[in-house]
């Protein structure tokens, strides 16, 4: 058959056609950029829950925060944490080692119960985050979950053994109660005493630094809608208080009679020293870290990671909009503002910090990010939703190399080669400082010393030293190896 040439008849080539089709399918495969968002969110969490139940305790903070926990559990050192029976842990309180200790009173100790918690609170922001989202209009607010599930810092503290997790959803919710409060809701006075509540949880779950992460991003909210001391009026409340000082100051009142000297550390030196003294020295858990003034903002970028640009433009749009109008930002967006800004503005100037510092900073910023989604042109929600799974492909595709990085800082195999060997109640001797994953994974059942094992625990560089022959060596880690004793 030939082509139609006569004058007013279009001429169409096979190959013109076949480009129509393709074009026409990569456009409804874009159309459908909910379904993508949603396929991503499953992926993200499919990866979460894989490295949840199958990745070690890794060395330091994960293991440590563990061992801590299973102390607890098998030591009963309810209330004060211990890192071992004879080091009590000063650093923190103990809400975050309450919550995996009780999981795995529950569950037994393994992995995935120190870190259930730590979802479930993730969840629960998760929760408020939407709620959030409806009071600011939102017609689909369930788009604060994929934003949160492909934040690198969420998505990571949502399943992890740490006291971050914690903190953040604590933060949260009491800012949700502040605004319920503030726009006056139905039972104002129930989101009064809620709020209160959760500044007791605060002072348990990280202490003072909670109660600032809780009311800096108030006092500049109220500042900005030129009401300070409005929001103040309204929380105050005699009962409140008498109930967060019925939830918190029990404990520091017996940490301190059982401890002496907690407080001083707690309060002096946790919450002052660590952030005003550049390499503070007085740790007694680690080393303290030296970061350049404004390093937060780079752990924010890392944070947020497929969404820093996003956070770009909304930011300088809304510096625009209020500069132009302040009147024209309704009050939750500035609020969310005020929640995602004080934070990293807070840690600017300081230089003892790590990444999770801004991750109470995440889910205020979800919601702005979701109704940034919910209102953008239909080829720029395709191209998001596109990334945004693309991303989590390769989040899940990589899930493998972490949980094989996260062997490597794990003395998980090296405690079972020898638990398959040794008979019941052996200990194993280590000739280096023993790792909290040992801790963990042997069930305390270490010694440092003479103590009749037929195998001892060596730092790889040690053995090369003393030239070990490889057929003593029954198991060799990446740190260190699993020596036989001649």
């Amino acid at each position: 058959m030939h082509a139609d040439h006569r004058p007013g008849r279009s001429v169409t080539t096979p190959s013109a056609n076949n480009r129509l089709a393709a074009g026409a399918r990569i456009n409804d495969v874009g159309r459908n950029w909910q379904a993508w968002l949603l396929s991503a969110t499953a992926l993200l969490l499919l990866a979460r829950l894989g490295l949840m139940w199958f990745a070690p305790l890794a060395d330091t903070t994960e293991a440590r925060y563990g061992e801590i926990a299973r102390q607890a559990v098998s030591n009963g050192f309810w209330l004060m944490p211990h890192m071992d029976p004879q080091t009590p842990f000063f650093a923190k309180p103990p809400l975050s080692t309450w919550s995996s200790a009780a999981f795995m009173t529950v569950f037994g100790v393994n992995e995935f119960a120190a870190r259930l918690p730590a979802l479930l609170v993730s969840l629960g922001a998760i929760w408020i985050a939407m709620r959030m989202a409806a009071e600011l209009g939102l017609r689909q607010r369930w788009l604060v979950i994929p934003v949160l599930a492909s934040s690198p810092l969420f998505f990571a503290s949502a399943g992890a053994v740490m006291t971050d997790a914690v903190q953040m959803g604590v933060v949260l919710a009491a800012q949700y109660c502040a605004w319920q409060v503030w726009r006056e809701a139905p039972q104002t006075a129930r989101w009064r005493l809620a709020f209160w509540a959760m500044v007791g949880l605060g002072a348990l779950s990280k202490g003072l630094a909670t109660w600032v992460l809780i009311a800096l991003p108030l006092a500049s909210f109220a500042i900005m809608q030129g009401k300070p001391v409005q929001l103040l009026r309204r929380l105050a409340d005699t009962q409140g208080v008498l109930l967060a000082l019925a939830i918190f100051l029990p404990w520091y009142i017996a940490a301190e009679a059982r401890h002496p000297g907690f407080l001083n550390y707690f309060i002096v030196g946790e919450h002052f020293a660590r952030f005003l003294q550049p390499g503070w020295m007085g740790d007694r858990y680690g080393t303290a870290h030296r970061q350049p003034l404004g390093a937060i903002w780079i752990f924010w970028t890392g944070a947020i990671l497929p969404w820093i640009g996003v956070f770009g433009c909304l930011l300088l749009r809304a510096a625009r909009r209020w500069r132009s109008s302040p009147a024209a930002m309704p009050p939750l967006e500035c609020l969310l503002w005020c929640a995602t800004l004080t934070p990293l503005l807070f840690f600017t100037f300081s230089r003892n910090i790590i990444w999770t510092y801004a991750l109470t900073a995440i889910p205020p910023f979800a919601v702005l990010a979701a109704q940034w989604l919910e209102n953008s042109t239909e080829s720029l929600q395709q191209r998001s939703a596109l990334g945004l799974a693309a991303f989590a492909a390769l989040v899940l595709s990589c899930a493998p190399l972490i949980q094989r990085q996260m062997n490597a800082n794990s003395e998980r195999e090296l405690i079972q080669n020898f638990l398959q060997h040794a008979p019941a109640g052996a200990q194993l001797n280590y000739q280096t400082h023993p790792a909290f994953s040992s801790a963990f994974y042997s069930q305390g059942a270490l010694c440092k010393g003479d103590c009749h094992s037929k195998v001892v625990v060596m730092d790889n560089q040690e053995a090369q030293r003393l030239r070990i022959p490889a057929d003593r060596i029954r198991f060799h880690g990446a740190r260190r190896s699993l020596v036989e004793v001649k």
